[in-house]
C-alpha cells in the first residue's frame, strides 16, 4: 500500500498546493494531546499545587491533610530554628548533596570510559554491550540487597569482599552498621548558631555510593555513547593525518561536540541522584540518609505539612543543580587548542558539523607530520605500542563486563545454596557445596515467615507494570505523533513542559497525590482507591510518559513526509494515516519504549511504599524491602538471607534475560532518542 501511495504522490502534481509538510489539523492535534494533558493534570499538576499549599499549612495527623490554618513555621522549623527538625534536615540535605556529587563524578568518569570502549569496533562488542545493561535492569532495592547481604557483609556472614580479604590476611572492613568507621567529618554551613558544623561521613555512605555507581553507570554510558555517535568519522581521520594522538583527538574533536549532550546526561542523572531513596532505606542506618527518606519518615509519623515542605525544598535543590550543570556544560564559541590558534565553533544548528578543512587549519600549527622514513627501531616501538594499547583496551573491556555482570552472577549462584540451619555454611564458598531449589520453594510456600506472599507480589508487579506500559504507549504515541508531525501553537512550551517533568522528584507528587485520592474518597466513599495497585497506574504512567515521548518522537521524525503526503492524496484521514501507516512503521520504537517503561514500573518502590500497605497488594520491590525488615523471618528454621537472595534473583533474572535478548533494540532506541530528540 505504501509503495502505491508513494507512486501516486510522485506522478500527481499540484501547482497550487504543497504537501511537503502535513497540514495542521487543530481538532486532530487537540484530540491527540488532550488525554496526556489530562493525565499530567490529574497525576502531576494538581498534586504539585496541593503539595505547595500543604507546605504552608499545619497539616498533620491531628489537624487533617489540609490543616486548619496557614503557617510559615514549616520552613523556619526546617531551615532556621536549630531544633531537632533543622538539625536532621541539614544533615540529610548535605548527605544528599555529598552522595549526589561524588556518585555523579564517579559515574561520569566510568561512563565516559565505557562509552569510549563501546564506541569502537572490536570482537565481543555485542557481549560487552549486553552485560552493560545488567545493572540497569535490576531494581535498586534489589541491588542494595545484593550488596548488603552478599558483597559487603562481614566475613562471619561470608560476604564476598571481606571473605577475600580474610583469605589473604587483609584487615576486614565494616561497610555499614553501627561499627562502620567514620571516614571524616564534613564541615558545612547552617543558618543558625554555631553556623559551622560537621556532618560525619561514615563508611555506610561510601557503600551506598558504590551501589549507586554500579546501578547507574550504564545509564550515563548510553547517553554519552549516543553523543559520541554524532561525531563524524572524517574528523578522526583528519586528526590522524594531522598527527594527533588519541587524547588529542578526544580533547579537540570529540569533547567540544559531545559536551552539550554530556551536560544533558549529567542533568538527568543529578535529578535522579538527589532524590535517592531505595539504596539508602535498605541499610536502615541513621548515619546515612536522604531528603526523600526524611520526608517519608515525617509522612509516616503524621507530620504532613513538614513532609511536604521537605519535598518542595528538594525540588528547589534539583532546579539549582540543573541550572549549575547546564551553565558548566554550555556550548562555547571558542575552543582552546593549546598554544596554537583558537578554533571558532558556533552551535547555531544541531545539524552543523565541523569540516575536515577547519580542523586541519586549526591543528596544522600544532601537530608536525614527519616525512622522513622511520628507523627500524622506531617501527618496532610503534608495533609494541600498538600491541600494548590493544592489550590495555581489552583489559578495560573485560573490567567493564566483570564490573557489570559479576555481582549479578554471584547473587544467582548464592541463591541456590541449601537454606536449612542443620546444614549451615561453615566456610567461604565460591561455588555452593550443595545446590538446592529449596530457597525458591520457601518464598512461595511460607509467606507468614517472609511477611508477604511473593507469588502475589509478582502478579501485582506484572499487572501494574503491564497496564502502565499500555497507558504510556497509547498516550505517548499520541503526543509524540503530534510533536513530530504537526505544527501548532504552544509546541515549544509543551516540549519544555515534558522535559521539565523529568526534573520532578516523585516525592513532590506522591504525598499530595495520596491526599488528593483521600479527599476524593471522602466525596465518593464507595470508591476504594487507597491500598489499590490500580490507583498507582496514573502516577506511574505520568512519571514515565516523558521518557516515552522522548523515544517515540525520534522514531516518528524518521518517517518520510512523502508517505503522509501520498496518504492524504489517497483521501486518508489523519487518524487512518496514524493507525495504518505511521504507527506500524514505529513498532521497533514502541517495543523499545515498552521494555523501558515496564522495567521502570517494575523497579519503582517509593510510590508503593506509601500507597500499598497490605501484604496482598505488595509489589516485588516492596515485598523485598518488607522481607528485609520482617521480624517474623527470624523465627524461621532456615537461613533467611538465602531465601532473600532467591526472592531477589527471581525478581531480577526475567528482566535481565529480556534486556539481554533485546539489548540491540534498547540501545538503539535510547541512542536514537538522545541524538534525534
Amino acid at each position: 500500500m505504501i509503495n502505491s501511495l508513494t507512486q501516486k504522490a510522485e506522478v500527481i502534481e499540484f501547482p497550487d498546493k504543497k504537501f511537503d509538510k502535513p497540514p495542521s489539523d487543530t481538532k486532530f492535534v487537540i484530540s491527540l494531546l488532550t488525554p496526556a494533558i489530562t493525565l499530567f493534570l490529574i497525576a502531576i499538576f494538581i498534586p504539585i499545587v496541593i503539595g505547595i499549599f500543604i507546605s504552608f499549612t499545619n497539616s498533620s495527623a491531628q489537624t487533617g491533610y489540609l490543616g486548619n490554618r496557614l503557617v510559615l513555621t514549616n520552613f523556619f522549623d526546617l531551615l532556621f530554628y536549630g531544633r531537632r527538625n533543622s538539625t536532621i534536615f541539614w544533615q540529610y540535605t548535605y548527605q544528599t548533596i555529598f552522595f549526589s556529587v561524588v556518585a555523579l563524578i564517579l559515574e561520569f568518569v566510568l561512563g565516559l570510559v565505557f562509552a569510549l570502549i563501546l564506541n569502537k569496533e572490536f570482537r565481543g562488542r555485542g557481549l560487552a554491550r549486553a552485560t552493560l545493561l545488567i545493572p540497569w535492569a535490576i531494581p535498586t532495592v534489589a541491588s542494595a540487597t545484593i550488596f548488603r547481604y552478599e558483597i559487603f557483609s562481614p566475613a562471619s556472614q561470608f560476604g564476598l569482599i571481606n571473605s577475600l580479604f580474610s583469605l589473604v590476611n587483609f584487615q576486614t572492613i565494616n561497610f555499614y552498621g553501627v561499627d562502620a568507621d567514620t571516614l571524616f567529618n564534613l564541615p558545612v554551613f547552617v543558618p543558625y548558631d554555631p553556623f559551622i558544623t560537621e556532618i560525619p561521613i561514615k563508611m555506610t555512605m561510601v557503600t551506598v555510593i558504590i551501589i549507586d555507581v554500579w546501578k547507574t553507570t550504564p545509564f550515563i554510558t548510553l547517553l554519552i555513547l549516543a553523543a559520541l555517535q554524532i561525531v563524524p568519522e572524517d574528523l578522526y581521520k583528519a586528526g590522524d593525518i594531522a598527527g594527533a594522538n588519541g587524547w588529542q583527538k578526544f580533547r579537540y574533536i570529540a569533547w567540544p561536540m559531545i559536551k552539550p549532550g554530556v551536560g544533558v546526561a549529567l542533568i538527568f542523572r543529578m535529578m535522579q541522584a538527589l532524590r535517592v531513596y531505595d539504596a539508602v532505606v535498605v541499610f536502615n542506618d541513621n548515619s546515612v540518609n536522604s531528603m526523600t527518606s526524611q520526608s517519608v519518615s515525617l509522612w509516616i509519623s503524621g507530620d504532613f505539612g513538614i513532609a511536604s515542605t521537605v519535598a518542595f525544598l528538594l525540588f528547589v535543590l534539583i532546579i539549582i543543580f540543573a541550572i549549575l550543570i547546564l551553565f558548566l556544560t554550555r556550548s562555547k564559541e571558542t575552543v582552546k587548542l593549546g598554544k596554537g590558534e583558537d578554533v571558532e565553533i558556533v552551535y547555531k544548528e544541531k545539524e552543523e558539523k565541523y569540516g575536515v578543512d577547519q580542523f586541519l587549519a586549526a591543528t596544522g600549527g600544532q601537530f608536525k607530520s614527519r616525512v622522513e622514513s622511520p628507523s627500524k627501531r622506531r617501527i618496532n616501538w610503534y608495533k609494541r605500542k600498538r600491541i600494548i594499547k590493544k592489550i590495555v583496551f581489552y583489559l578495560m573491556a573485560v573490567f567493564m563486563c566483570l564490573f557489570c555482570a559479576l555481582p549479578f552472577i554471584w547473587i544467582v549462584l548464592r541463591s541456590f545454596r541449601y537454606p536449612y540451619l542443620d546444614e549451615q555454611q561453615t566456610y567461604f564458598e565460591i561455588i555452593p557445596r550443595v545446590f538446592s531449589i529449596e530457597p525458591y520453594k520457601i518464598i512461595f510456600e511460607n509467606s507468614r515467615f517472609t511477611g508477604v506472599s511473593f507469588d502475589k507480589a509478582l502478579l501485582n508487579s506484572v499487572i501494574l507494570a503491564g497496564l502502565t506500559v499500555l497507558v504510556v504507549i497509547i498516550l505517548g504515541s499520541f503526543i509524540a505523533y503530534a510533536i513530530a508531525k504537526f505544527k501548532f501553537r504552544g509546541k515549544r512550551v509543551l516540549n519544555s513542559f515534558i522535559f521539565s517533568m523529568n526534573s520532578l522528584p516523585p516525592l513532590v507528587i506522591i504525598i499530595p497525590f495520596f491526599i488528593q485520592i483521600s479527599l476524593f474518597m471522602d466525596l465518593l466513599p464507595i470508591l476504594q482507591l487507597k491500598d489499590n495497585i490500580y490507583t498507582l497506574i496514573l502516577p506511574y504512567a505520568a512519571v514515565n510518559l516523558p521518557l516515552a515521548v522522548f523515544v517515540l518522537t525520534a522514531f516518528f521524525n524518521e518517517i518520510p513526509e512523502e508517505l503522509w503526503s501520498a496518504a492524504k492524496v489517497d483521501g486518508a484521514s489523519n487518524f487512518q494515516i496514524f493507525r495504518k501507516i505511521i504507527f506500524p512503521l514505529t513498532i521497533p520504537g514502541v517495543f523499545t519504549c515498552a521494555i523501558l517503561v515496564f522495567i521502570a514500573a517494575w523497579n519503582e518502590l517509593l510510590f508503593a511504599q506509601i500507597f500499598l500497605t497490605s501484604d496482598r497488594n505488595h509489589t516485588v520491590p516492596r515485598a523485598i524491602l518488607r522481607f528485609v525488615f520482617n521480624e517474623l523471618s527470624l523465627q524461621a528454621p532456615w537461613d533467611t538471607g538465602i531465601a532473600l537472595l532467591a526472592a531477589t534473583s527471581l525478581a531480577t533474572v526475567p528482566l535481565v534475560v529480556v534486556v539481554l535478548i533485546f539489548q540491540k533494540k534498547i540501545i538503539g532506541g535510547l541512542t536514537r532518542g538522545a541524538v534525534k530528540g
